[in-house]
C-alpha cells in the first residue's frame, strides 16, 4: 500500500520518543510504522500517512520530545518511493552494506573503508580487544579508527 508521506525523528533516549509517537498517533491521523534503537542513545521512529497529517503529527510530535529531552532531526517525505515504504515497513531487503556483529568475524580493511565515521564508531565499541576505549572511539576520526581496526586484524 502506497503512502503519501512518511515521517521521522530521532532523539537522544527513548522516553522523549514515546511521548513524540503518543502525541503524533493522537493529533494527527497517522500510523506508526516502529522504532529503532540506533545506537549510542539514538532512537527513531517512523510513521505515515497523508501529508498534511504526517507533517502535523512531526511538528506537534517534535515539540513534546524536545519537552523531555533532545530531538536530534525529524523530517517529512511526501510521495516517498514504494521502494522505501517496503524497507520501512521491514517488507524489503535488508541493507546490502551490513557488517556481520563482532563475534562472527572482523570486518575487512576494504568494508571499513566505505563506512562513514558514525558507523565506524558504532562498530568499534562492539570489539572488546580494540585498541581504542570509551571517550577514544567518539573523538577518533576515520584514520585513527581504520588504523585500530587494522591493528586488531594484525593480532
Amino acid at each position: 500500500m502506497a503512502r503519501a508521506a512518511i515521517g521521522l525523528i530521532e532523539t537522544e533516549g527513548l522516553v522523549g520518543l514515546i511521548e513524540a509517537a503518543d502525541v503524533a498517533a493522537k493529533t494527527a491521523d497517522v500510523q506508526l510504522l516502529g522504532f529503532e534503537c540506533i545506537g549510542g542513545g539514538l532512537v527513531s521512529l517512523r510513521l505515515s500517512g497523508d501529508v498534511a497529517s504526517v507533517q502535523t503529527a512531526i511538528q506537534a510530535a517534535v515539540a513534546a520530545a524536545q519537552r523531555l529531552g533532545q530531538v536530534i532531526s525529524f523530517h517529512v517525505i511526501p510521495g516517498p518511493h514504494e521502494d522505501l515504504v517496503a524497507l520501512l515497513e521491514g517488507k524489503g531487503p535488508p541493507p546490502a552494506a551490513a557488517i556481520p556483529p563482532a563475534a562472527e568475524a572482523t570486518p575487512s580493511l576494504a568494508e571499513l573503508e566505505a563506512l562513514p565515521v558514525t558507523r565506524l564508531r558504532q562498530l568499534a565499541r562492539q570489539f572488546p580487544d580494540l585498541a581504542l576505549k570509551g571517550r577514544a572511539i567518539s573523538r577518533a576520526g576515520k584514520a585513527e579508527l581504520l588504523a585500530a581496526f587494522q591493528q586488531l586484524n594484525n593480532k
